[in-house]
């Protein structure tokens, strides 16, 4: 699995985490009009609270080359077994992995918090 690290500025509170959170990349397929898991998870700080496209989330915005390179990659449909292209990064998803955001102060990683300082 892949991973990336990106941040978001301006974007709206009641939309996004406050804090930094993992996010699973979804397409949508061409091939056999399904959303398949590409195994490219990525961090963002801010980043949407729900599902959201990429296109919609960084709206006004320049897209990250992480993720602007998506739009010119190759995933495999796990249905037909054909490769596909996903240009419209409408189609393009951020998907929040289940669990909580972390935080500096998260207690599973605060070492004070488990009686190591």
């Amino acid at each position: 699995m892949t991973q990336l690290k990106i941040g978001i500025e301006e974007a709206p509170a009641s939309k996004v985490h406050d804090s930094t959170a993992q996010y699973s990349i979804v397409v949508f397929c061409n091939k056999c009009a399904g959303a398949h898991e590409t195994l490219i998870s990525i961090t963002i700080e801010g980043g949407p609270v729900h599902k959201q496209s990429i296109s919609d989330f960084y709206n006004g915005k320049s897209l990250p080359k992480a993720l602007s390179s998506l739009s010119s990659e190759c995933f495999s449909c796990p249905l037909t077994g054909r490769q596909f292209i996903q240009k419209d990064t409408k189609q393009i998803f951020l998907v929040p992995i289940k669990g909580r955001p972390t935080t500096e102060n998260d207690a599973r990683r605060s070492r004070k918090a488990h009686g190591l300082s």
